[in-house]
């Protein structure tokens, strides 16, 4: 009987003998800041970020806004309810997915979640 890929053999207590072979798991590389060109965009260029770069740039714009919530305009209290948010958002005509600096604004989690794919007036609040 042949044994299943994630199945343990029971003699050996291994997944990698009895003539299978060690599957290699593909290492995924993604680069920091992608810039894809874009002949739509105002800029010519979308720019995409990797996760770590998203926080590090989601560090900063939390230093710029002086403490506060780009949306709901309160405190910062908590690292984990602070979400990354974008201006023009794709679902409103912007590029399918642009993480400029100009683009993305630190908000509170909550806030994030109702203002959905809209565009806000700047300066006003949900």
């Amino acid at each position: 009987m042949k044994l299943r890929r994630n199945e343990y053999c029971p003699i050996h207590r291994s997944l990698f003998c009895c003539g299978r072979k060690q599957a290699r798991k593909e290492r995924r590389f993604q680069l920091g800041v992608q810039r894809i060109e874009d002949p739509h965009h105002p800029r010519g260029y979308r720019e995409l970020r990797s996760p770590s770069e998203m926080r590090k740039l989601l560090n900063r714009k939390i230093a710029d806004q002086g403490g506060k919530y780009a949306i709901c305009h309160e405190s910062f209290t908590e690292y984990g309810e602070i979400v990354p948010d974008h201006i023009e958002p794709k679902g409103m005509g912007g590029a399918w997915r642009d993480d400029s600096p100009d683009n993305v604004q630190a908000v509170h989690r909550r806030c994030n979640l109702q203002k959905g794919s809209r565009r806000l007036r700047p300066g006003h609040a949900l």
